[in-house]
């Protein structure tokens, strides 16, 4: 079945196998021995399509091996080879029957095929440990439990690479017994430097002088045995990836919640963005003048067209003086010889907020309030007529400000449509402004300031609460990154750390038939089932947020779209790190990564 024409193998400058043939039977046990380093493992590999740099012709079955591909070398391991490693490679954490089930992956998995694994561990002894965790077996019977997985798929060729080199003298016996009893069937190919297994041999053959040799065998032999190529019913990928994910689920379950948790700091960053902004916002409502300048002196409507072109303001208007203004509530008046326009933003609140527009609201001084009632606070969300020019409006008492003279204040919209009605011909006395948004009010004054106009603004007020909320944005938004970046950090390491303990695994799959693209699948799928995991408790953590918020006396506040952005961003750090950490595994030739696992 298995022949070698004209084959030579070199490691850089060092051959290793120089135009060796061989022909090898279709059945029986053939014992390959030789000094350490000859060439008896890369002979192995050579047969098992794990290695293809080399010059010659090794063809099985009529098929020559240098003609497939690296997914046709997978599926003819599938269907035609078996191995038995003298470490065993069975995979930690699985049991010895779901060991037996990831072999033969050409085979849907189904009660038809656990029969089958369960008669072979029968067969080989280790009917009472189906349902036992491989890591509990001793040596002898995890050789066992790998002898039947080779058997899984019924393969021509079994090539057991020093399988009894790890055991004890009664124990290797045992194990090349049931090796020589099994080959009566199929071809059985052991390395071995124990000349006491080759009393089990049917042939013996050494590799010497970079050649394949021996003294028993003929070298030309005829094959009755084709090549198989069984068809492609592969095993559930997701069977397997939650099979990986229960295996390895506390490693998982570590860098999970780590993005998870970054993620949601990064939430809470925004979080306290909103919470800002709408910190100004109720600031801004309950205050309003913050956003409001005042320029005394007459203009001759220069200044007031400057202005009103000005894209920062919002509403720009010349103040009158008032004479004979009454206020009148629950049926007391009292009136003021003269009103003169005053700047809002030099008065502080007592009580309320100051006039916001399109609420028809007033605010009075404490000594003009007390003029119609003692307990001024009460005044609140009573009725003023305000009377002025022959015309009345009728306002809401919505603040009392400290100024130590009769005054008041009204919004600018109420305060326009006074001046509507004057006719005067007397300069105005002033000229009133808002500023569109809070953050320019230092601006607009420091430009008027260039201008030689001086107004009155809060703008030292503004500013200086303005750098606060940055300060504390900027602090907030620099700790959440810096735990995002901590998270995806240590979830990348335990990802990195994971994949790197997996090179046994890999190989041990590619021996088994599993194609370099079916392998990305089951890690893709493993990653997928991670990062649902990720975003999961992302949701989770957003959901608790309100509640704890709410008993801590914390504000929180987030959008749906942002809490979307969070699960997006857990769900795809693991993605990407998942990727990441498994690139370099699934590239690693099969070969090599048995020996590194």
């Amino acid at each position: 079945m298995i022949k070698l024409r004209d084959v030579s193998k070199s490691y850089g400058d060092e051959p290793v196998l120089e135009h060796a043939g061989y022909d090898f039977p279709e059945r029986g046990l053939v014992c390959l021995m030789g000094a350490s380093g000859c060439g008896k493992t890369t002979l192995l590999n050579l047969i098992a399509g794990f290695d293809t740099d080399y010059t010659g012709e090794i063809s099985v079955g009529g098929v020559a091996l240098g003609s497939l591909d690296a997914d046709a070398l997978c599926h003819y391991r599938r269907d035609n080879i078996g191995f038995v490693f003298q470490n065993y490679h069975l995979l930690a954490g699985y049991t010895v029957l779901e060991n037996l089930m990831l072999a033969s992956p050409g085979e849907p998995d189904g009660e038809a095929k656990e029969q089958k694994a369960a008669g072979l561990l029968r067969q080989v002894g280790l009917s009472g440990k189906l349902g036992q965790k491989v890591e509990t077996l001793s040596g002898g019977q995890k050789q066992r439990a790998a002898i039947a997985r080779a058997f899984m798929g019924d393969p021509g060729v079994i090539l057991a690479d020093e399988p009894t080199g790890a055991l004890d003298r009664n124990t290797s016996d045992e194990i090349m017994q049931l090796l020589h009893a099994l080959s009566k069937e199929r071809l059985v190919i052991v390395i071995t430097h124990d000349a006491r297994v080759c009393a089990f041999a049917d042939e013996i053959i050494q590799i010497r002088g970079r050649k394949i040799v021996s003294e028993d065998a003929p070298q030309e032999r005829e094959s009755d045995r084709s090549l198989r190529k069984s068809e492609s019913k592969t095993r559930s990928l997701a069977k397997h990836a939650l099979s990986n994910l229960r295996v390895r689920f506390p490693r998982y379950f570590a860098a999970a919640p780590a993005v998870a948790i970054g993620l949601f700091a990064l939430l809470l960053s925004l979080s306290f963005d909103n919470v800002m902004e709408r910190s100004i916002s109720e600031f801004k409502a309950k205050n309003t003048a913050f956003s409001s300048g005042y320029i005394k002196g007459s203009d001759d409507g220069s200044l007031l067209e400057a202005m009103l072109a000005d894209g920062r303001i919002t509403d720009a208007y010349h103040q009158y003086k008032l004479y004979d203004v009454e206020l009148e509530v629950g049926g007391r008046t009292e009136t003021l010889t003269e009103k003169y326009p005053m700047s809002k933003t030099a008065e502080s609140l007592s009580y309320g907020v100051m006039p916001r527009k399109g609420c028809d609201e007033i605010a009075l001084s404490p000594s003009l309030a007390m003029k119609f009632d003692t307990d001024i606070q009460s005044l609140l969300g009573k009725t003023v007529t305000l009377k002025v020019n022959g015309a009345e409006y009728a306002l809401t008492v919505c603040g009392i400000y400290n100024a130590g003279y009769d005054d008041f204040f009204v919004s600018q919209d109420v305060e326009r449509r006074i001046y509507e009605t004057l006719d005067t011909n007397e300069p105005n006395y002033s000229t009133s402004y808002e500023v569109r948004d809070f953050g320019d009010v230092a601006a607009v004054s420091d430009d008027l300031a260039l201008k030689g106009i001086e107004a009155q603004t809060a703008a030292e007020e503004v500013s200086a609460l303005l750098r606060t909320f940055e300060r504390l944005d900027r602090l907030f938004t620099v700790v959440s990154v810096l735990i995002l970046a901590v998270a995806l950090f240590l979830a990348g390491v335990l990802l990195f750390r994971m994949q790197s303990a997996r090179y046994g695994e890999v190989g041990l799959l590619s021996a088994l038939g599993y194609d370099r693209g079916r392998i990305a699948n089951m890690l893709r799928l493993e990653n997928l089932l991670l990062a649902a995991m990720a975003a999961i408790i992302d949701l989770a953590l957003a959901a608790l947020a309100q509640p704890v918020s709410a008993a801590l006396y914390f504000p929180v506040a987030f959008t749906p779209w942002q809490a979307m952005l969070s699960l997006s961003g857990a769900f795809l750090s693991i993605l990407l790190l998942g990727a990441l950490s498994g690139r370099k595994l699934i590239r690693t030739e099969s070969a090599a990564a048995l020996r590194r696992g």
